[in-house]
């Protein structure tokens, strides 16, 4: 067990005593782990919702996935479900999350395509997993991606432009992005600069990738974080451009504050919003996102398409 395991799963919590990153009610906080019978599942029942699918959720490695969560340490990020893999995927089901993505990232060279050799060997038996793969400028990028693509029958892939320092725009990258334009293979992006900026998350680099690949089928992670007005005019030009909800309708403000408005993004484009959690690297429990979403203010036909409908037609996914 790692060192600060009893320290995260203790009841007394005080944000106080945890991440620097604000609370909405510090002295309020969400339950840290579900219990049994997690709360939204008769809020799925009310909608019709026989499952969720969640769009934006990671697998990496043991190894990796402890050095990331020893990232998340040295910020006092608490996680919720510090478990081994087999487990999470436990928790995923419990919770009615019968489709999720395996979302990883590279961060610097010869690095992408082990993390798809180990997704395709540890994965493509998993029940309910959409296989995404991930890759980075560097010699034979094209190459390992189409494999990704034509050999692992990968769905999608992850890019993470804080941690990996990527510009979108690079020309190294443009066949590869130009393959899976011509492929109609989906891409998950971090592009916002929440919860930290970097060098290439402002907006003006999205732009001007997504200007290159007009019909690229793009989701944009946490919906653009700081700035999702900003990504919310972009829905109204590419057609093909998504959001996800991640980290956004919570309590935890680490994506950013005030988030009630961008409910009226969500009605306006119903049908270019997917539900992503960023499990298990949440400091909540996974019911939380849910039902903040679905005891919203929002139409049965969108939270529907949001949690469901949106993400089986993207990924051909019998309802």
């Amino acid at each position: 067990m790692l060192p600060c395991c009893h320290h995260i799963l203790s009841a007394n919590r005080s944000a106080s005593d945890h991440s620097p990153f604000p609370w909405k009610n510090p002295k309020n906080l969400p339950p840290l782990r579900d219990d049994d019978s997690p709360a939204h599942l008769p809020l799925l029942e009310k909608y019709g919702l026989p499952f969720i699918i969640d769009i934006h959720s990671h697998f990496f490695p043991e190894y990796v996935m402890k050095r990331i969560w020893k990232w998340f340490d040295g910020v006092h990020w608490e996680i919720a479900y510090r478990e081994n893999e087999t487990q999470r995927i436990t928790t995923l089901k419990k919770n009615k999350i019968h489709h999720f993505t395996t979302l990883n990232y590279a961060h610097k060279e010869r690095m992408a395509e082990g993390l798809n050799r180990w997704t395709f060997e540890t994965h493509q038996h998993t029940k309910g997993v959409i296989l995404f793969g991930t890759f980075f400028p560097e010699e034979g990028c094209l190459e390992y991606t189409k494999r990704a693509v034509e050999e692992y029958g990968f769905r999608g892939f992850k890019l993470h432009c804080e941690v990996g320092r990527l510009d979108l725009t690079r020309p190294d990258l443009a066949d590869t992005f130009s393959y899976l334009e011509s492929k109609g293979i989906p891409l998950v992006i971090h592009s916002g600069d929440a919860p930290l900026p970097g060098v290439y998350t402002n907006i003006r680099y999205f732009k001007s990738f997504i200007e290159r690949y007009p019909k690229l089928k793009v989701v944009v992670a946490h919906m653009g974080a700081s700035e999702v007005w900003e990504y919310a005019e972009l829905l109204g030009i590419f057609p093909e451009l998504r959001l996800d909800t991640t980290m956004v309708f919570v309590d935890f403000l680490a994506t950013g504050e005030k988030t009630d408005p961008y409910l009226e993004i969500l009605e306006r484009y119903p049908d270019r919003v997917h539900f992503g959690s960023d499990f298990p690297n949440i400091p909540y429990a996974l019911s939380h996102p849910i039902c903040n979403l679905l005891n919203s203010s929002l139409s049965a036909e969108t939270k529907r398409k949001i949690f469901l409908e949106n993400s089986a037609r993207l990924f051909g996914i019998q309802i």
